[in-house]
């Protein structure tokens, strides 16, 4: 089907039909939210095979799908399938150094482009994190963290800044796993507020270091966290 163009003036506004997901996006997207959601153990190999069968689908779009993510850097292929690779504290710490910036940037961007209906979303998220958080409900506090993020990440404007944002947060969640890290998430609800203010205000410069500012911070409560861990496992060996 060909797009339909509407012409004003001399300006062409085409408007486009949304097109339907394939089936290797469908399973792109289930297999990546699997391992995001804690759903594949960094370390356990799997076949083509196996998950063609579990999705329902036929080898050749999941095929397309385990290669994507392992491009993604959340696989990494074997003859015999691919499993998901185990990330150590430094590969940690680097994704974190990175998605600092980033969302700094992707925070300023997007303040200006945000609707009140934004905002609203965004307050959302935001209290059913500190919901979570208050009450212990590290999995439910998890999943608001990254879709607080996420939101403000698809409002920025900057598709490249997207997809590089998506792959290094992908790292960030793989690595959390993978060294079984846990932080007080009780510091980043008053962090997440300052950002949701400075959004609120369309204020993109202090959304900007805000958000900048915040995962600085988490990266710190990280290595405070390794070094008590560190300093117990030293203290009774």
């Amino acid at each position: 089907m060909q797009d339909s163009v509407q012409v004003l003036g001399e300006v062409n506004v085409v408007d486009r039909v949304p097109r339907p997901k394939s089936l290797t996006e469908l399973a792109y997207q289930e297999l990546r939210d699997g391992i995001l959601e804690g759903g594949f153990a960094p370390g356990r190999r799997v076949s083509v095979v196996s998950l063609a069968a579990e999705m329902g689908m036929s080898r050749s779009p999941v095929r397309a799908a385990v290669e994507r993510l392992a491009t993604d850097g959340l696989m990494t292929l074997t003859p015999g399938g691919a499993f998901v690779p185990t990330a150590g504290r430094g590969d940690l710490l680097d994704a974190l150094a990175v998605r600092a910036p980033l969302e700094g940037l992707a925070a300023r961007l997007a303040a200006p482009q945000l609707a009140d209906s934004d905002i609203d979303v965004l307050s959302s998220i935001h209290a059913e994190f500190d919901a979570a958080v208050k009450r212990g409900d590290t999995r439910v506090a998890r999943k608001a963290d990254f879709q607080f993020h996420q939101q403000v990440q698809t409002h920025c404007g900057n598709e490249c800044l997207v997809e590089h944002l998506e792959r290094v947060q992908a790292r960030v969640i793989l690595a959390t796993y993978s060294t079984a890290w846990s932080s007080d998430q009780t510091k980043a609800v008053p962090e997440h507020a300052l950002i949701l203010a400075a959004l609120s205000a369309r204020d993109g410069e202090a959304a900007g270091r805000a958000a900048t500012v915040h995962l600085e911070n988490l990266a710190e409560r990280v290595r405070r966290e390794w070094r008590r861990r560190d300093r117990e496992e030293s203290s009774t060996a």
